[in-house]
């Protein structure tokens, strides 16, 4: 899939989910349904933190392309284990910086905003770069390691999906209650 296609997608996904969930209050949305379990908010503000980590790494890493590596194929093949566990729904501890800053409270109107320009900041970063650059492995994914572009791409958006399901599930328990 051309990397055009999946940043429609990836943007599509996005409208669509905060169109669905503008029917709630930001406190449903910031409602512990489990004081274990992140809230609706918390599981936005997350998904959002990974992919702005991920553009922030992406911005280092390309200023320097003549030190960017080949993919190899232990990270393809460990790229299609991690879509395994994604379709799988096994859970994975993810890593300390994209979840260790999440605010108490959290403006859902503000955190779409400035997702939407974050993602079109990524957006005109990879239409900017040589092809070449991105056939790189411009990402160090924590579990497949080195990863071009569509590969970085399809993870943001097994990601969010990820997410979307656990979002459909707490939403459920916010009608309940």
């Amino acid at each position: 899939m051309s990397k055009e296609n999946s940043f429609k997608i990836i943007n599509k996904d996005l409208e669509y989910l905060f169109e669905k969930l503008s029917v709630y209050t930001n406190e449903d949305l910031n409602k512990k349904v489990n004081k274990d379990k992140w809230s609706i908010a918390e599981n936005l503000y997350h998904v959002w933190l990974s992919e702005f980590i991920t553009i922030k790494y992406i911005k280092k890493k390309t200023s320097y392309p003549e030190a960017l590596v080949n993919v190899n194929f232990v990270s393809k093949f460990r790229m299609k284990l991690l879509e395994l566990i994604f379709f799988t729904g096994i859970k994975m501890k993810a890593p300390k910086i994209t979840y260790d800053s999440i605010p108490q409270n959290i403006e859902i109107k503000k955190l779409k905003e400035t997702w939407v320009k974050s993602r079109k900041s990524f957006e005109e970063l990879v239409n900017a770069l040589d092809e070449s650059i991105l056939k790189k492995g411009i990402l160090k994914h924590p579990i497949a390691g080195r990863i071009d572009i569509h590969m970085t791409l399809k993870f943001i958006k097994m990601h969010f999906h990820h997410h979307r399901k656990i979002i459909t599930k707490l939403e459920t328990e916010i009608k309940i209650n």
